[in-house]
């Protein structure tokens, strides 16, 4: 999420005046900022009487290849989620234009979307997966996010930053990819994945 001057010192100056107490505070699916004294899946803590500028964690690695796509006109669908996936792409150190490549070939940004083999939401996270990271319902935009996003840098360190190898085992399961060498698996389904969500990413999309 980016904090920005502006918000944490408006928070300061409605914070009490104890010293050293913390606020813990986030986005919701909605884009309000949430701000409690305890505590939340998803916020971050920081000292209201205190500046906080925190520091990104670094971007997803790429591998060797193109560098991504610069930023362009968003179509409706993807300004309107824009701001929830930049929040979940900072928490998790990921570029949010891969989380939008994956989220328009997934569901093209339809957070009720429900796949034939059961996957959910924008990411299309299956039920097993997102209970795997902490996701309760799959169809909150929010918890769909964190839980897609969670298992992408999950296979980012299993499979060594390499972006086709985590795009395979997004797509087909990380046991595939496992099975096969830790190559791309033979199926022409997750190849086409592969090779949608890279050209997106870096700007070879075919429209």
């Amino acid at each position: 999420m980016r904090w920005t001057v502006g918000v944490v010192v408006a928070l300061a100056a409605t914070a009490p005046p104890a010293s050293g107490s913390q606020v813990f505070a986030t986005l919701d699916r909605n884009g309000q900022l949430q701000v409690s004294k305890a505590p939340f899946v998803g916020a971050k803590a920081f000292d209201p009487h205190r500046l906080y500028m925190p520091t990104a964690r670094k971007p997803m690695a790429t591998g060797p290849g193109p560098s991504p796509a610069a930023p362009t006109a968003m179509p409706k669908a993807a300004a309107h989620w824009n701001p929830l996936i930049q929040q979940v792409a900072v928490e998790y150190g990921v570029d949010a234009r891969l989380v939008h490549a994956i989220v328009r070939v997934e569901s093209a940004y339809n957070h009720q979307a429900r796949s034939h083999a059961g996957a959910l939401g924008l990411m299309q996270v299956i039920p097993a997966t997102g209970k795997r990271f902490g996701a309760e319902n799959l169809l909150d935009p929010l918890q769909n996010l964190r839980a897609g996003t969670a298992y992408l840098v999950w296979l980012e360190r299993r499979f060594g930053g390499d972006l086709e190898l985590v795009l395979a085992a997004y797509n087909a399961g990380e046991g595939a990819v496992l099975r096969h060498g830790t190559r791309i698996p033979p199926y022409l389904e997750t190849r086409r994945y592969v090779e949608k969500v890279t050209g997106l990413y870096y700007g070879r999309s075919r429209r």
